[in-house]
């Protein structure tokens, strides 16, 4: 799944901070309240270029089934000013046990508004996550991420793969419901052809609490 950056194309790099925490908690029964905040810090590590806040409602299905359904508040921060993003989200989320391993399949789809562009952007997103225990708390884990825009919109993202994330480190189990994972991820961006792709090398440390996964 991982898209390797062309040989041809030029690309801009750099160096970032992601320091995602995922809570989740029981409202009733199989219904969950899911919330995601998730600050990245960029331009070489010197400051905050995204915020994201992604709440949610999970239905449990079963115990390895899951549907959400939620909303993101995105603002890019870039020396033109702050630029807004709304998404409406539905996603799938399956795990699965193969002996010792956790097969993480996650699918989402996201329709994107983009302030001020006129349209709706709709993207598919594909995520596979597979982790492996080394000893009692401490686990390995790596994920691929494929982006898909189903369309276009003008001035705005173009039909075609997007992006994709890799993400491989380590997860620490702090406690029962809480856990911290710390890694590498590389992040390969496809953008129009006025400007260059980006290529992000982000260090990663993010916090579930409440997260079964």
């Amino acid at each position: 799944m991982l898209c390797a950056e062309p040989a041809q194309a030029a690309a801009d790099h750099d160096l970032q901070l992601w320091t995602p925490i995922m809570l989740d908690r029981t409202v009733y029964k199989r219904v969950h309240g899911y919330l995601e905040v998730i600050p990245r810090i960029g331009d070489n590590v010197s400051g905050l270029n995204q915020l994201l806040l992604r709440p949610a409602l999970e239905y449990k299905v079963k115990d390895n089934f899951s549907l959400f359904a939620g909303y993101l508040w995105l603002s890019n921060y870039t020396d033109a000013g702050v630029q807004n993003e709304h998404r409406i989200w539905q996603q799938v989320l399956m795990n699965k046990s193969f002996k010792r391993c956790l097969l993480i399949n996650r699918t989402r789809i996201e329709e994107r508004l983009f302030e001020p562009l006129a349209g709706t952007g709709v993207r598919l997103r594909h995520l596979v996550k597979v982790n492996y225990p080394l000893h009692k708390r401490i686990y390995a884990t790596a994920q691929d991420e494929l982006f898909v825009n189903l369309n276009s919109v003008q001035g705005g993202p173009q039909a075609g793969i997007d992006q994709n994330r890799f993400f491989a480190g380590l997860g620490i189990k702090a406690m029962k419901k809480a856990r911290v994972e710390v890694g590498y991820q590389y992040q390969y961006i496809n953008r129009s052809d006025q400007f260059d792709d980006q290529a992000n090398h982000a260090i990663v440390i993010q916090s579930f609490v409440g997260l079964k996964d």
